[in-house]
């Protein structure tokens, strides 16, 4: 039977940046590794919460990334 054995934790921001040409809108992403993979919603939202005060964009999403190795 496979296995999911987690290999790492990231979040990644995205921030408004801007329109393009066609009114849609833009995103910056910024992503950050060594997360705690323990670390509750709640604290990696406070995380990037204060991480995204430190910006002149503003913040429109956090996402938590995890990738898996699938082994047998």
């Amino acid at each position: 039977m496979a296995t999911a054995d987690l290999k790492t934790t990231r979040i990644r921001l995205a921030y408004n940046d801007g329109q393009d040409e066609k009114g849609k809108p833009k995103f910056a992403y910024k992503s950050y590794s060594y997360i705690n993979a323990l670390a509750s919603a709640d604290e990696m939202n406070s995380a990037a919460l204060s991480i995204a005060s430190l910006s002149s964009k503003v913040l429109f999403n956090v996402e938590k990334l995890q990738s898996f190795d699938i082994n047998e």
